[in-house]
């Protein structure tokens, strides 16, 4: 983890008045214990850039923040010049900063240009994986067990179609993937290793660092992918340590770039072995009557057929990631994520289903006493948005029960959570 991080995650703890309180454990969440570092986070400005925090509590931002108004402005100007010119010369006259754009991304997982696919979203990525990785019957793959549905269905698929085998990693005593165990689960030849970074249905953070090193320990190499859906914008995120063949994310989420955006980053080792099936013309060339040449770089994984306005604001959100400081948002969000535990573990008739060593800027929560569908309509109609996880999103660990959802981002602002605050306080006795 980068020193930018660590120290932006105390920076965050002196932003606001002296925080006290306690869960039902008893654990304490005291802000004077943290030191002045020497950057903090412009949260002035992140909410001078977010319009919508004038008149809104936004906590679903694991779901789709809000984006800034310099990505919703790129987005608008792009669809004016393809009103103005037409969508092909359009997308030409921007070209050049489409590449920059690409740049911009693969800094900030700490990759290379030439490894950064842009795709509709992190689903489209993902069915690319899948359709590229030659499966077989009998192959073995692995998934952590705390993964989202939406990666988890298709291998389910993939058992009955092909006849692959799939397996759920173990969890340590935290929660997160065990990579010891994972090790000696990799005795056994695997095909594929899914980790996800922070899981959507609970507040853990995966070692996917850790869980590369036991993955390319492993003597039949599998190929490692990474769903980092949740951490992207929101976490520091570094390929080159995590190793792994293949990231996916959504842009929406932390990033809050526009909807309908998603990020691919391929490997060294994927582009060296994979051709990315199946290729549309934006990533091969039918070069003579029976020839395919495929795009050496991850362009190969992209269709031609894309919104380009929606991927300019991705990499604008990227931009302003940038200049934020993902350490100072990382800080921001972790912040403000352990103020709303430490207050709703204080709360009667209130759960929090949390797990991890290290967690993330996502809350889960149940109530004993009222549905969360009830508890997100309410607090919609004071203008505060939460959301509400289905237990389809992971049956094997919220088994048959939905759970409520509070994700705060780093232009939330204390008024903000104790505003939440307030308002779930009425659903307790």
């Amino acid at each position: 983890m980068s020193n930018e991080f660590t120290l932006s995650c105390v920076a965050l703890f002196i932003m606001s008045p002296p925080l006290f309180a306690a869960d039902q454990s008893g654990q304490r969440f005291d802000s004077t214990a943290f030191p002045q570092p020497p950057r903090s986070l412009d949260r002035h400005r992140l909410r001078a850039d977010t319009p919508a925090v004038g008149h809104l509590v936004h906590l679903n931002n694991a779901g789709a923040s809000l984006p800034p108004q310099q990505v919703t402005e790129r987005v608008i100007a792009h669809l004016r010049l393809e009103e103005q010119i037409g969508g092909y010369e359009a997308a030409e006259r921007v070209a050049e900063e489409w590449e920059n754009g690409r740049k911009s991304l693969a800094q900030l997982i700490g990759g290379q240009s030439e490894g950064i696919a842009i795709m509709e979203s992190s689903t489209a990525a993902l069915h690319k994986v899948l359709s590229t990785v030659p499966l077989h019957s009998g192959d073995r793959i692995l998934v952590a067990g705390a993964e989202y549905a939406g990666t988890v269905l298709p291998l389910l698929q993939l058992t009955r179609r092909m006849g692959v085998q799939l397996d759920f990693l173990p969890d340590g005593p935290d929660g997160t993937v065990d990579a010891d165990e994972l090790s000696r689960q990799l005795r056994t030849p695997t095909r594929m290793v899914f980790a996800v970074h922070a899981p959507s249905h609970n507040g853990l953070i995966n070692d996917v660092i850790a869980i590369g090193a036991a993955t390319r320990a492993a003597q039949h190499q599998p190929w490692y992918v990474v769903d980092a859906c949740q951490s992207l914008g929101q976490l520091p995120i570094d390929v080159s340590q995590i190793d792994c063949d293949f990231l996916l994310a959504s842009g929406r989420k932390y990033l809050r770039g526009p909807r309908g955006t998603g990020v691919l980053c391929v490997g060294p080792r994927a582009l060296a072995e994979l051709d990315a099936f199946p290729l549309d013309v934006r990533g091969g060339t039918w070069a003579r009557a029976r020839d395919v040449e495929i795009d050496p770089t991850a362009v190969r994984f992209e269709n031609y057929e894309r919104s380009v306005a929606a991927g300019l604001g991705l990499m604008a959100a990227a931009d302003y990631a940038h200049q934020i400081g993902i350490g100072a948002i990382a800080g921001a969000v972790a912040r403000n994520a352990e103020y709303l535990r430490s207050h709703l573990g204080g709360l009667a008739d209130w759960r929090l289903l949390d797990r991890g060593k290290r967690r993330s800027g996502i809350v889960v929560v149940r109530s004993t006493a009222t549905p969360p569908g009830e508890i997100v309509s309410s607090l919609r109609r004071e203008r505060v948005n939460l959301h509400v996880v289905p237990a389809t999103s992971n049956p094997r660990e919220l088994g048959d029960q939905p759970a409520l959802r509070i994700s705060p981002h780093a232009f939330n602002n204390q008024a903000d959570l104790d505003r939440a605050l307030d308002l779930l306080a009425n659903f307790s006795s």
